[in-house]
């Protein structure tokens, strides 16, 4: 059986500049806050709220590791925390793509269903480093 990928939701999210944690030992650990931004989509719609960051590690070889943290409120007022880990690489170009494995918490309600699925998510930022662009498949 061959998986299917149905479009949940993009999100645009804005991003500040990072702070930097320092050389750990496996690589350079950042932390990026979340400022905002707007998610659309057939199945989810709302925006994304300040106050979540990205905890991202940028490896020797070149490759980051994202731990991303934040909470979007959909149209209808129902709040869902996602934990938004992945891998990303610079392209020629100077952004920054990637694949993700997004997962949600949810209270009962019509959104329950997020807790109840497989994602898997593309990333990709601008060459400035202030927008990241997501989009949220669900596994089928």
């Amino acid at each position: 059986m061959t998986p299917h990928l149905e479009l949940v939701a993009t999100l645009s999210v804005e991003i500040d500049q990072p702070y930097v944690v320092g050389e750990i030992g496996t690589g350079l650990r950042e932390m990026i806050p979340i400022r905002g931004g707007r998610v659309g989509g057939p199945l989810i719609s709302g925006r994304v709220l300040p106050g979540g960051a990205d905890w991202c590690l940028t490896r020797a070889d070149g490759g980051i590791e994202i731990w991303a943290r934040y909470t979007i409120e959909t149209h209808d007022g129902v709040l869902v925390s996602v934990l938004n880990p992945g891998v990303a690489r610079q392209d020629g170009s100077g952004d920054f793509v990637g694949r993700t494995t997004p997962q949600f918490e949810v209270a009962p309600g019509p959104y329950a269903w997020l807790r109840e699925h497989v994602f898997v998510g593309t990333l990709k930022t601008n060459a400035a480093g202030t927008d990241v662009a997501l989009s949220f498949f669900r596994v089928d």
